[in-house]
């Protein structure tokens, strides 16, 4: 099986290319241009690594390249210092609820959850509460067949609160380790559609406080991630995100974004179809996944 790191730099692949291939053209160079730095802070800006990174890194990059340390590893280290203060990722407790607008492959990530979890020996139940869209229920039971995870779904009721409840009194009875509940996907604009999302929250935690709350944001939007998780948060406790679609995006940055301005952590990459394509977020793979270093090279 590939690595966690492979995987990680592979989903950056876009964003690496791009920052690599100008970084190759300052290569040797003493002193950067007025239209090199231009052009160093149009395309960090377009990976989504914001403005305040951005400043410090062209400052540090400024300086001519160095024998002993390069642009390259200049580059990481300031991504590493601007997230000296972000906390690193807990372990998740029992009950983990799946929230996030449309699109953002909210279901497909619990599944692929659910499978994460599985594959290191744990017992794991899904919960089928996107009672809005019907191919949710079905997309979701292909899924649980297909990994032999246990699943709660109810076609009859169209209250998520209700099966959400129902799921996890299930899984807590049978003393399951993992209990991911899929939500509706809902737009954080819509009053009643957060309200309801609320409720959820609040009946799971009549059976247990042993929850977590994982926002879905796909990496192709952005700045709109944040603001979304922003909206999020005023209704129910995020506790961190999965940050999905990184192999088709070149705003690889936003992770660092997400974990800077919002304090909250990444848990995991969605980098692909497959199911072992939710690779769990390392920092340290995440920074050097940004750029290619001359030094450095990759093993399974």
């Amino acid at each position: 099986m590939i690595s966690f790191l492979k995987k990680t730099i592979s989903g950056l692949t876009k964003t690496r290319n791009k920052l690599s291939h100008l970084f190759a053209r300052f290569s040797g160079k003493t002193i950067l241009t007025e239209d090199e730095i231009e052009g160093l802070e149009e395309a960090l800006l377009g990976a989504d690594i914001g403005w305040e990174l951005t400043d410090s890194i062209i400052e540090q990059l400024k300086a001519p390249d160095k024998a002993e340390i390069s642009r390259e590893d200049r580059f990481q280290q300031c991504i590493q210092q601007y997230l000296s203060d972000v906390n690193e990722v807990g372990e998740l407790q029992k009950v983990i609820l799946l929230v996030g607008i449309n699109g953002t492959g909210k279901t497909t990530s619990a599944a692929k959850l659910g499978g994460y979890f599985s594959s290191s020996g744990q017992s794991v139940s899904l919960v089928a509460a996107d009672t809005y869209r019907a191919a949710a229920v079905e997309q979701i039971r292909i899924w649980a067949e297909r990994l032999n995870l246990h699943l709660t779904a109810n076609d009859k009721s169209a209250d998520p609160a209700s099966v959400a409840y129902d799921g996890v009194s299930s899984g807590i009875t049978k003393n399951l380790d993992r209990i991911i509940v899929d939500t509706s996907g809902r737009l954080h604009t819509s009053a009643n559609l957060m309200k309801e999302l609320e409720k959820i929250y609040r009946v799971v935690l009549k059976l247990t406080d042993a929850v977590d709350v994982l926002i879905t944001i796909d990496a192709n939007t952005g700045q709109n991630g944040l603001q979304q998780a922003r909206e999020f948060a005023k209704y129910i406790p995020l506790t961190g995100v999965i940050l999905t679609k990184m192999d088709g995006t070149a705003r690889g940055g936003i992770a660092i974004q997400i974990m800077k301005e919002l304090n909250l952590p990444v848990y995991f990459l969605g980098v692909g179809e497959q199911v072992d394509d939710l690779v769990p977020f390392d920092r340290e793979s995440y920074i050097k996944g940004l750029i290619s270093s001359k030094k450095e090279t990759v093993n399974e």
